[in-house]
Parts: structure tokens; C-alpha cells; sequence
């Protein structure tokens, strides 16, 4: 499938064009790989990520409506969407931001606060969820039609305005706008994805959250809309080099890491559906791109790094453990409960991306907020708002942080699902999960815990330094 066919794609969650600040502090070093294909390198802490871009360099100038305020609060899509952090944002960025100038458009009280405000004079005091979790506020409320209803909740951030069924407050990350032609879903809960065509359904998210994150008060012109999705669909982020303590690895030359692969190779290849989990001839060895440092591969030469690597990829394609309790797949309201067999690449089939190739929506228990579930026990998530409940149907009560899709269908049954994002590129974009509530570490330790699945100390080393590699 040609790269501009991926707009080909049935649609319906992600996160896309959200606000505004400049790309301060990115200065990228760029070379020219091939034809129309240029990759920036910018630096993080876990190492470098690139990017590349299929129509050439980077367009970073005030005619490219990505990085123009289309609003009224001075926000572009750039103020949630830095290269450095994988085109998403992080903690550090947002106190950097914060640092330099308390008023940055960034956290402007829209959804840049932890409560709704009229103005935000010290983000330190009010904009936490940014500066700690590299969450914004969204607001949404129970549909009309839902077939459950709000049975009560705690705020966690004591708000003037407290949450009710008409107006709920939730904590979620800005998803990258990078490798979005991998996308079989637009946004966390698939609320933008109402076509068969992600290129239309990237044009209406750019649009509503421009109206909505940037508070524009007209629509974006067609010609406009496109605009931005002409500069985001040629995308392309992933690792290049990554760095654990003093240890440093280059995972472009030996190995088939980086964005250029991704743009000319996998993209390409790529559709919805392929090696889809239900599919009989699915491979459940969806990453093969560090195959050459497996342990069934000559180890000869190797540094204990790539040795690492390889091993982490290894676990993360082959080691079965049983799939239980998950939403959508064989959860309490699902047709079966039978366990399943699975590996890491169940859920994260798409080969060499990680996300699921078609739209699935899941329930994890990453949103879980009962007592001691694996969630309150090795995640982050002390910071968020719990909210219970009630099904219309049987009386039954859950209790969430987040009700993820079931606020866009109305479904009791869909509380909790959320899409899972792609893999490429995580290291930059720490912390993980819809909520920002893990490092990749506590998000590996959270996996072994919720499935049970006995990994070892250096098991668990393993996979982090893979996942850090992608």
C-alpha cells in the first residue's frame, strides 16, 4: 500500500493537531538520506529521535499552518507537538515552557489547567497535570442515550467547578502527529474518526481542535485543514540512537532501526489489517528489526546493550502468557471470557509499528481505580479524578479514572477502552498510557503484574531497553 493510499483507512481515534508553542530548544541536525527524504535528529534523554519527512525538509515557518495561531489564544499545533518528544509533548518540556514564560500559550486555562479557570497567572500552582504528566484537560460529558449514568466521583484537584455527567474532567497525553499514515484509529477514543478516509477524518480533528484548543472562533478554511495534514502525513519518528546509563547504540547502520525504514519500507507495505491478531495467518513476530541481536543470532561482536535489545524483542514476539479479563477481547461483557494464549505483539501486531493494525478498542485496566488493582498498585494515578458508574441495565458499578470510549458510544460495556498508540518513537514521549502515568519501566512492570506474566528481573531490563530502542 503506497503512502498515499493510507488514506485509505477505517478510522476512529487519535490525537492530531492540538495548540501552540514554538519549537524552542529544537535544533535538529539534518541530512539528506535520499530523494524528497530528510531525517532530523533531535536529542532527548533516552537517546535521539528522527524524523523524516517523505516531502523533504521540515517546514517550520510561520506559512506552514502547523506552527501559525489559527485561534485567539496564541496556541499552534507545535505548543503540544515538539519533534524533540516524538511530536507529542513531555513533563520536562512544559516546565522548560513554564520556566521562560509563566504565560505561555500552552497553559492556557481552556484545557492547559488541572480545574477550568478564567485566567492561569502561575501554572506551577495550576497547570501540574502538564508540568508532571504531560496531560491537557478534556471536558466530555455522558451521552443523552447512554445506557449508564454517573454515580458519583472524587476530584482529585478540589475544583471550583466540580465535574457532573455534563461535563466530566479527564487527564489525557496529546498523541503523536508523526507516523499517522499507521493509523487505522484517529484520537484515544476514536471521537474524530467518522469516514472511511484518515486524511478527512486528520482534516476535522485539525479543525476541532483548533476551535477548540486554540479557541478559534471560525472554522478552518478545506485548503487550510489540508494544509496541515499535507505537513503530518509524511511523517515519520523513530529511534535512531538510544543511550541507557553510559552505553550508547546507533540502531540505524547494523540494524534496520530509525525513520527512514519506516517511510520507505514499512509504510509502503503497510495497511489496515495486516497481521491483524484474528487473521489465521497472523506472525505474532511483529518486530524484526533487531533480529540480528537475538539470542539466536551470532553474539559475536556484540555489546551487552545490543545483546540486550535483542533479548527484549525476543520476550516481546515470543513469550505466551494468558490474555484475561481484557474489554473487548474477553472481558465480563464480552461473548467469552476464555483466556487467550498471547504475546506482547497480540495486542501490538502491526509489524514493525506497534499499534494494533485494526481498530480495536480495549480495556486494560490502565483507567482501573479500584482498590489495589494493578493500576493503583504500579502506575501512577494517584493525581486523577475517580468516577463511578452505574449500568441502567443491571445495576452492576465500575470505578475509572477515565471512561475512554464509552463517552463517545454510550455503552456501559465500553468503559475503560481505549486504542493503543503506536510504539515508534516512545522513548522521547515518556510518560506513557492515555494518563501519563508510567515510565516505560513501570509500564513493563505494570504488563507482568495485570497478566501475570513472571518475568524476570532481566526480562523486565530487557524489554525496556527494546521498547526504548523503537
Amino acid at each position: 500500500m503506497k503512502l498515499n493510499a493510507c488514506v485509505l483507512v477505517v478510522s476512529f481515534f487519535f490525537f492530531v493537531c492540538s495548540s501552540a508553542c514554538e519549537m524552542a530548544g529544537d535544533e535538529p541536525v539534518v541530512g539528506e538520506l535520499a530523494a524528497a527524504v530528510v531525517v532530523d535528529n533531535s536529542s532527548h534523554s533516552n537517546g535521539v529521535i528522527g524524523t523524516a519527512s517523505t516531502t523533504g525538509g521540515i517546514d517550520r515557518s510561520a506559512s506552514n499552518p502547523f506552527f501559525s495561531s489559527l485561534g485567539s489564544n496564541g496556541r499552534t499545533c507545535g505548543s503540544c507537538h515538539h519533534e524533540r518528544a516524538g511530536w507529542s509533548i513531555t513533563p520536562s518540556i512544559a516546565r522548560s515552557l513554564a520556566a521562560a514564560d509563566p504565560n505561555d500559550p500552552l497553559f492556557d486555562p481552556v484545557d492547559g489547567t488541572d480545574c477550568p479557570l478564567t485566567q492561569n497567572g502561575n501554572p506551577t500552582q495550576n497547570s501540574t497535570e502538564l508540568l508532571n504528566n504531560g496531560n491537557i484537560r478534556v471536558e466530555l460529558a455522558i451521552p443523552s442515550t447512554a445506557d449508564f449514568t454517573l454515580n458519583g466521583f472524587a476530584d482529585s484537584h478540589s475544583c471550583a467547578v466540580k465535574p457532573s455527567a455534563g461535563r466530566l474532567y479527564l487527564f489525557r497525553r496529546p498523541l503523536p502527529s508523526t507516523n499517522l499514515a499507521f493509523l487505522p484509529t484517529v484520537m484515544w477514543d476514536g471521537r474524530e474518526s467518522v469516514s472511511l478516509d484518515l486524511s478527512t477524518d486528520l482534516a476535522r480533528q485539525a479543525n476541532d481542535a483548533t476551535r477548540g484548543h486554540a479557541e478559534a472562533t471560525v472554522d478552518l478554511s478545506p485548503a487550510v485543514a489540508q494544509a496541515i495534514v499535507d505537513f503530518e502525513l509524511p511523517l515519520f519518528s523513530a529511534q535512531t540512537k538510544v543511550k541507557i546509563g553510559t552505553a550508547l547504540v546507533d540502531l540505524t547502520t547494523a540494524v534496520p532501526g530509525g525513520p527512514e525504514e519506516l517511510a520507505d519500507t514499512v509504510a509502503p507495505a503497510f495497511y489496515v489489517g495486516i497481521n491483524d491478531t484474528f487473521d489465521p495467518a497472523f506472525d505474532r513476530e511483529a518486530f524484526t528489526l533487531f533480529r540480528s541481536w537475538e539470542p539466536s543470532a551470532p553474539q559475536s561482536g556484540l555489546t551487552s546493550l545490543q545483546k540486550s535489545i535483542g533479548r527484549g524483542e525476543h520476550i516481546f514476539n515470543t513469550r505466551v502468557f494468558n490474555i484475561t479479563g481484557v474489554g473487548g477481547l474477553n472481558g465480563p461483557l464480552d461473548a467469552s471470557q476464555a483466556p487467550i494464549a498471547g504475546t506482547c505483539t497480540t495486542c501490538h501486531n502491526s509489524p514493525e509499528v506497534g499499534n494494533h493494525s485494526s481498530p480495536l478498542p480495549i480495556n486494560i485496566g490502565v483507567a482501573d481505580a479500584s482498590l489495589n488493582s494493578p493500576a493503583q498498585k504500579n502506575l501512577n494515578v494517584k493525581h486523577l479524578p475517580i468516577y463511578t458508574f452505574r449500568s441502567k441495565v443491571n445495576g452492576q458499578v465500575v470505578t475509572v479514572t477515565d471512561p475512554g470510549r464509552a463517552l463517545i458510544t454510550g455503552r456501559f460495556r465500553d468503559i475503560g477502552k481505549l486504542k493503543g498508540p503506536i510504539l515508534r518513537g516512545l522513548a522521547a514521549r515518556e510518560p506513557l498510557f492515555h494518563n501519563g502515568s508510567a515510565t516505560i519501566t513501570q509500564a513493563v512492570n505494570f504488563y507482568n503484574a495485570r497478566f501475570n506474566i513472571g518475568l524476570t528481573s532481566q526480562d523486565r531490563t530487557d524489554l525496556v531497553n527494546f521498547l526504548k530502542s523503537l
